[in-house]
């Protein structure tokens, strides 16, 4: 359904500002269930392809490489053809390379589809923070981007419980299948909801950037990536360690414990908020802190402690992951460019800690993986630190 073109500025008064939310809630969760539908399904592929842990964590990898090498292209895309069409088609694609992936016969057609699935989906937040930016009003930017963070944690927390689920029911193979038909219907909702802009202009105004930020954008770039590692790793290996003794879990009650993103989900959604009150800087040290924290937690063998330390870390990286992202489009000369490279280093993050993390729990387990995370938080703390205390539009 056709809808007049937008506002400049849209504020929560506007009648598109509602529409528009739930357009980008609706994208990040399609693009985000798609991506990580696979994270509890890990064990099976290893079992059905005989493939080991840090082998079958390619097909996370793989998607996330694939985000990491096209999200520039499609970020400079879309300021041609505009933000919301990009969005919309790529998420048509990775529907498609989804089902591919889903019926592929081996192991090695399916690593295939999920790249190019990847790659397909970089669409979403290669434009989705520009739009963003480019559309709301200076005081509200930060405050859309942690609802449309949040949205994504929905869709990262369904896509892992309804892949668990379902394999449990059916097959994996039909649980990726179902995922992907989900993405379908969702992008279609996106694209009736969102609402119309013209493309941004190809011109930036530099001058309007302070002198440090470019290295604010490079801290905030590097903060992405490593807190990505970190936390992929961990959701990665979980599902070996639910299923290994002492707990030997089922897959579907082994998803179950991805419900933490819901933490993720309540703190991306407030971190704007917090940053108002205590800072960029401040707001980012926190999470990370959160994150060391939880890890600590699920080191005992206790599936009480565990969901909690998990809880823990999920509220901790995406409290990170909602400042970091807005920021990055906000400290650039070109939002899409900011928002664009912060996704590059976010994925190639995510990409690199699926198999370092993978490798640790092959070598020691839970706690060789738990001191991995640690070191991979600590990093983080080191670059978060230099961060500016503010970044204004």
């Amino acid at each position: 359904m056709p809808v007049s073109q937008t506002a400049a500025c849209l504020r929560p008064q506007d009648p598109q500002y509602r529409r528009a939310l739930l357009a980008l809630g609706a994208t990040g969760v399609a693009a985000f269930a798609m991506v990580y539908v696979v994270q509890p399904l890990l064990p099976l592929v290893s079992a059905e392809l005989t493939v080991n842990a840090a082998r079958a964590s390619l097909l996370v990898s793989a998607s996330t490489l694939g985000i990491a090498v096209a999200v520039l292209p499609l970020a400079r895309l879309s300021e041609r053809v505009g933000r919301g069409r990009t969005m919309v088609l790529g998420l048509a694609g990775a529907v498609v390379a989804g089902v591919v992936a889903a019926l592929a016969p081996t192991f090695a057609l399916m690593l295939a589809a999920r790249a190019v699935q990847g790659a397909a989906m970089a669409a979403v937040p290669a434009a989705a923070l520009a739009w963003v930016t480019e559309n709301v009003a200076p005081g509200w930017v930060t405050r859309v981007a942690g609802l449309y963070v949040a949205g994504t944690t929905v869709g990262g927390m369904g896509g892992r419980v309804a892949g668990g689920v379902v394999a449990d029911v059916t097959t994996w193979r039909t649980a990726m299948l179902v995922v992907a038909l989900a993405g379908a219907g969702l992008t279609a909702a996106a694209a009736l909801l969102l609402p119309r802009t013209s493309p941004a202009p190809a011109r930036a105004d530099r001058s309007a950037r302070p002198d440090g930020a470019r290295a604010a954008r490079i801290r905030v770039y590097l903060l992405g990536g490593l807190g990505m590692a970190m936390f992929v790793g961990i959701y990665n290996v979980i599902a070996y360690r639910t299923h290994a003794p002492p707990f030997l879990l089922g897959t579907g009650l082994g998803s179950m414990f991805y419900l933490t993103y819901l933490a993720g989900t309540a703190t991306s959604s407030l971190a704007g908020r917090l940053e108002r009150r205590v800072g960029l800087r401040t707001t980012a040290l926190t999470g990370l802190a959160a994150c060391a924290a939880g890890v600590a937690l699920t080191v005992p063998d206790s599936l009480v402690l565990v969901w909690v330390g998990l809880a823990v870390v999920a509220a901790g990286f995406f409290m990170v992951h909602a400042v970091a992202s807005a920021a990055s489009a906000r400290l650039s000369p070109r939002p899409s460019d900011g928002s664009g490279t912060y996704t590059l280093a976010y994925y190639a993050g995510s990409s690199v800690g699926g198999v370092l993390l993978g490798q640790a729990w092959e070598v020691g387990a839970w706690g060789a993986t738990a001191v991995a995370a640690v070191a991979i938080i600590a990093l983080a703390a080191v670059v978060g630190a230099g961060l500016p205390r503010a970044v204004r539009r």
